[in-house]
């Protein structure tokens, strides 16, 4: 199904993995963000290793991922040196971990200097914030700010 999908982005390849050990989580991100990227979902971070490898007419190749999302859940089981290791999995990836709320202490040291998040999104989740957030760290979308001297008076 395609909702509001820009027709510029049905050509561009942008991979994003959901690793989430919840299944009902990652299957919600998956169907928001699969109009607009390839999206793989995976419940360990070791499976999303195994998926980066794939084989294409019989050679392997790497589909590496452009931004990952990381469920609170596996920071819960895993603490947050998995956020270190997916970066030296995929060191030119963006990160975004999946809270259940603002208050989470964890997405917070993720999102914290060193922390190895590069942004985070919270439940409740909408198409709209999902895919802006995602757009944003694409970079896809330009700074919502407005300079003040960009106006003439």
């Amino acid at each position: 199904m395609q909702i509001g999908v820009d027709n510029d982005r049905r050509v561009e390849t942008k991979r994003v993995f959901i690793i989430d050990s919840d299944g009902i989580t990652g299957t919600v991100l998956k169907f928001m963000l699969e109009d607009d990227n390839e999206t793989h979902e995976f419940a360990t971070a070791d499976e999303a290793y195994a998926g980066a490898e794939k084989t294409v007419y019989g050679k392997s190749e790497k589909a590496v991922p452009h931004l990952l999302i990381v469920g609170v859940s596996v920071l819960q089981e895993k603490g947050l040196d998995i956020l270190k290791d997916i970066t030296a999995h995929f060191p030119d990836a963006k990160i975004v971990v999946a809270a259940e709320s603002n208050d989470d202490a964890l997405a917070k040291q993720a999102l914290a200097k060193g922390g190895g998040a590069h942004g985070a999104i919270v439940k409740p989740y909408t198409v709209e914030t999902v895919r802006r957030k995602v757009d944003m760290l694409l970079g896809r979308l330009k700074s919502e700010f407005v300079q003040l001297d960009d106006f003439s008076f």
